[in-house]
């Protein structure tokens, strides 16, 4: 599927109370720019409470708020390797940056 510029723009947006990923660790993320930033900073005990063979909560926010089908999907194909993870959400924001 072709980004738009449109589907661009609303997966990078930023959010707002209750849909922000909040984080075990105490930080908040708003957008995926700072989801990236928070994943390179997490301690582990963080990271594995929010991401484990039983679930993925970064895939689960980023369909269920920000819409992104693509990238929900290749962070569970990550399967909680943490730098497929990072990977995952890096390359996707720099993916979309190109277009917004």
């Amino acid at each position: 599927m072709r980004i738009t510029k449109a589907k661009a723009q609303e997966i990078l947006r930023t959010v707002e109370g209750d849909e922000r990923f909040f984080n075990a660790d105490g930080t908040v993320s708003a957008n995926v720019r700072e989801l990236a930033g928070h994943l390179a900073q997490m301690p582990q005990g963080a990271f594995n409470h929010h991401c484990s063979s039983q679930r993925c909560d970064f895939a689960a926010w980023v369909q269920d708020i920000l819409q992104d089908t693509t990238l929900a999907k290749n962070l569970r194909a990550a399967k909680c390797v943490r730098a497929k993870v990072e990977k995952a959400v890096s390359d996707r924001v720099a993916q979309l940056e190109k277009y917004a």
